[in-house]
C-alpha cells in the first residue's frame, strides 16, 4: 500500500497551471460539493476528478476528491489522494489527521501513528488529533494509553460523540462500569429522545446489569433492540438480562429470537440449555417428597 501511496503522488507539480485553469477546478470542486451535500455521489465524484484533472496541486480538490471515493468504498484511492493532499499541504493538521484515520481503517497502523503525532505537533489542541492516536493504541490493545488520549480529546472537543463512545466501551472493558454510566449518559443527552444509536443503548444496558440495576439494564437493551435489524448477540444479552431479572420463560422466548436470527449462535445454544434444564423437574426432590 506504501507503493500505491507513494505512486499515486509521484505526478503532482508536473503540470503546469494557468489561472484558467485554477477558475475552472475551483468552480468544479464548488459544483462537486454541492452535489455531496445533496448526497448526488457519483455526480461529485465525477466533478471532483475533473476538477483534479484540471489543477492536481488544488488542495480542496484532492481533499474532497478523497472524501467522495472514501464514502463510495473505494478506500485505497481515497488514501492515495488524501495522502497528496497531506503532501501539497502539510502543516494542515486536519488534513494530516483525516489522512491518519484512513490509513488506520487500512490497517496501516504506523503510518496512521505517524500522521497522529505529525498533527499533535503542528496541533497540540486538536481533538481529532488526540483522539485518532487513542484509537490507535486501543487497536493495539493498550487500553490505558487509548483511554488517557481519548480522554484529552474531550478536553478539547467535550461533545464528541465518537471520543464519548470509545471512552465508554474503554471503561467498560476495564470494569469501570459506574465510569462507563456516566460517560454514556453525557453521550446520550447529546441526542434528541429516540435518535440515540443502538451501540450506546446496548452498552449502557450492559454497564447496567454489571453494577446490578436489573431493570435498568432491561429497559436499555428493550430499547437498543428497537434500533436497527435484530442481532443475535442483542437478543441474547436481553435474554440474559431477563433471565436474571427473574423472568426465564420470556428469556427462553428472546434466546428464541436469537436463534431464528443466527441458527448457529453458540451463546443462545448455551442459554436455552441452561434454561431448559433449570424447568426440568429434579427426580431426587420428587423422591424426597
Amino acid at each position: 500500500m506504501v507503493t500505491a501511496l507513494s505512486a499515486g503522488c509521484a505526478s503532482l507539480g508536473k503540470k503546469k497551471i494557468v489561472p484558467e485553469s485554477i477558475t475552472a477546478c475551483r468552480k468544479l470542486s464548488r459544483d462537486g460539493v454541492a452535489a455531496m451535500e445533496m448526497n448526488q455521489w457519483q455526480r461529485a465524484l465525477e466533478l471532483l476528478q475533473q476538477a483534479v484533472e484540471t489543477n492536481p496541486t488544488d488542495v480542496d480538490a484532492r481533499r474532497h476528491l478523497s472524501e467522495v471515493l472514501w464514502q463510495k468504498g473505494d478506500r485505497q484511492d481515497a488514501a492515495v489522494h488524501m495522502e497528496a493532499a497531506v503532501q501539497l499541504d502539510p502543516h494542515h493538521a486536519p488534513t494530516v489527521v483525516r489522512s491518519g484515520e484512513m490509513l488506520l481503517a487500512l490497517g496501516a497502523e504506523e503510518r496512521a501513528m505517524q500522521r497522529a503525532e505529525e498533527a499533535l505537533l503542528l496541533d497540540p489542541n486538536l481533538a481529532e488529533a488526540w483522539a485518532l492516536r487513542g484509537r490507535i493504541y486501543r487497536q493495539q490493545k493498550q487500553p490505558a494509553r487509548a483511554l488517557a488520549d481519548l480522554q484529552q480529546a474531550l478536553r478539547y472537543a467535550p461533545h464528541a460523540r465518537d471520543a464519548l463512545l470509545d471512552i465508554a466501551e474503554l471503561q467498560y472493558s476495564l470494569g469501570r462500569s459506574q465510569h462507563c454510566l456516566t460517560t454514556l449518559h453525557h453521550l446520550l443527552d447529546t441526542y434528541p429522545p429516540g435518535d440515540e444509536p443502538q451501540r450506546a443503548l446496548w452498552l449502557e444496558g450492559l454497564a447496567y446489569a454489571a453494577v446490578g440495576r436489573g431493570q435498568d439494564a432491561v429497559e436499555s437493551l428493550y430499547a437498543a433492540n428497537l434500533r436497527g435489524k435484530p442481532q443475535a448477540d442483542l437478543l441474547h444479552d436481553l435474554a440474559q438480562a431477563e433471565n436474571a431479572a427473574g423472568r426465564p420463560a420470556v428469556a427462553a422466548d428472546l434466546a428464541r429470537q436469537a436463534l431464528a436470527v443466527d441458527a448457529s449462535h453458540q451463546p443462545s445454544h448455551v442459554l436455552m440449555a441452561q434454561l431448559q434444564g433449570s424447568a426440568a423437574p429434579d427426580p431426587a426432590a420428587t423422591i424426597r417428597r
